[in-house]
């Protein structure tokens, strides 16, 4: 049997994930199942050749080989090979941290799903049908989102918000290819750049459409929430570059790289706003993933390698900082029956000291400062933003000094707790809630990662680099 790369990869989680959902009763065989078919995905990209095949007992791979599929060519270069890695590995760690989180639940064989998907998206040539498989991935992963009983506001926001950027990528799509026809008509490239940052500030949760962010945080399942900052998130980035490299001309107009940086620095300022005043968990989280959004579209306005080498960078580090902070988050939320309020929350670390670390932890990295991947990204960013503008550098890192803030005022209210408080979180939470030994162990082992990552970033920065040189539309 000779079978296609486009098949395997997208024909294996899809059958896997009907299975997960005949087997949700039975979380533990849906946790290994679905994390090992993604990570086995991930090492196959890795380890099989873009070029020539692979056999195995009477099965051949070719995993540079097209599939047609009623007309549309789908195939696997080498500029899809990081993002498709991204996608399965990330997923398939975040199946392993959503053990003993979500119960029975249908994120195992929905994020499978989702991940085939959005690898999909990178496969078929035509950048229309990327667009329409990242939006029907991105909409999958709405179900399970509220499974752990929160209010349904932050799905259906996503929900809207998402479904709204979909008509503008595909009229983007229908001017572009107008304008490869008449290319003196400028008025057609102008439209489609508008457009194209319109539908992509909308997926990025850029300003003014942020609050989907904050929502989807707050009321959403914490590891659903990682999922979709970190694996929906890092698709979309790739389909922008995706766009990119389809037109080239896209990234040579200086307004866009203009939009980028006024954009980027808006998202980081009013995130960083927020975040400082915030006296909820959750909003924190989406505020200071706010700012982690608008550091990437400052990278990229910057309209160079570097830059384009450090968005990558910002977002390898995503997943250990959200990660952390989602089992932390979720450890702090069983206190007090699922509310995250530093009312509610005060005193929690000294009952919850592992979820409390976790989530101090996370904070420290998303927010970009020392002993983090995150920091060596930021920093990064702000040198080669200083080369051109230090008033702009000076903005972003005030922007993550005020994150700091947030986690700062945060911890107090978890390390600190008053005597009429203690009474109220007494009534509030079970006195046997204790913290779970297997999710201490996945926070221990995420939290020696993310201090070698941080010690050692050039492991990370080595793959960052290599995926910016596949794209050559910046110099």
């Amino acid at each position: 049997m000779n079978l296609a790369g486009p098949v395997v990869v997208l024909a294996a989680p899809l059958a896997v994930a009907g299975v997960l959902q005949i087997l949700r009763r039975w979380t533990l065989l849906s946790v290994w199942l679905s994390a090992l078919t993604a990570i086995a995905m991930g090492v196959m990209l890795t380890l099989l050749p873009l070029e020539g095949a692979w056999s195995f007992r009477g099965v051949t791979i070719e995993l540079g080989r097209s599939l047609v599929v009623m007309g549309r060519v789908l195939t696997i270069e080498a500029t899809d090979i990081f993002v498709l890695r991204y996608i399965f590995f990330t997923a398939g760690a975040l199946f392993l941290l959503a053990w003993r989180l979500l119960p029975h639940s249908n994120f195992f064989p929905v994020g499978l799903a989702a991940a085939a998907l959005f690898s999909g998206a990178f496969m078929v040539e035509q950048v229309v049908y990327a667009a329409l498989l990242v939006v029907m991935g991105a909409l999958l992963m709405v179900f399970p989102l509220h499974e752990s009983g929160g209010a349904a506001r932050g799905g259906l926001r996503y929900l809207v918000y998402t479904t709204l950027a979909l008509p503008g990528l595909m009229v983007t799509q229908l001017l572009l290819d107008l304008f490869t026809i008449f290319p003196n008509d400028q008025g057609l490239l102008a439209t489609a750049t508008v457009l194209l940052g319109v539908s992509f500030a909308i997926l990025f949760g850029a300003v003014p459409f942020q609050s989907w962010l904050s929502a989807v945080a707050t009321d959403g399942a914490p590891p659903v929430v990682t999922y979709l900052f970190t694996v929906n998130a890092g698709t979309v980035w790739f389909l922008l570059l995706a766009y990119f490299r389809s037109y080239p001309w896209l990234s040579e107009q200086a307004a866009l790289g203009s939009l980028f940086t006024g954009l980027g620095l808006l998202m980081m300022v009013t995130g960083g706003v927020l975040a400082a005043a915030q006296q909820r968990l959750g909003r924190l989280v989406g505020y200071a993933t706010l700012v982690d959004n608008g550091a990437m579209l400052l990278a990229l306005g910057t309209g160079r390698i570097e830059g384009l080498a450090l968005t990558a960078l910002l977002l390898l580090a995503r997943p250990f900082s959200l990660g952390l902070m989602t089992l932390g988050l979720q450890g702090l939320r069983r206190l007090t029956g699922g509310v995250d309020a530093h009312e509610a929350l005060e005193g929690a670390g000294l009952r919850m000291p592992w979820s409390a670390m976790a989530f101090l932890v996370g904070g420290v990295a998303l927010a970009g400062f020392p002993l983090s991947l995150g920091f060596t990204a930021r920093w990064g960013l702000y040198r080669v933003l200083a080369l051109t503008s230090l008033s702009n550098a000076l903005l972003a890192l005030a922007s993550t000094a005020a994150v700091m803030l947030g986690v700062v005022s945060s911890m107090r209210v978890l390390l600190v707790q008053t005597s009429s408080q203690r009474l109220t979180t007494e009534a509030a939470a079970p006195s046997d809630v204790r913290e779970d030994r297997v999710v201490v162990v996945l926070i221990v082992a995420l939290l020696l990662v993310t201090l070698a990552l941080g010690f050692f970033p050039n492991v990370a920065s080595g793959f960052a680099t290599e995926m910016a040189h596949w794209y050559t539309f910046f110099k």
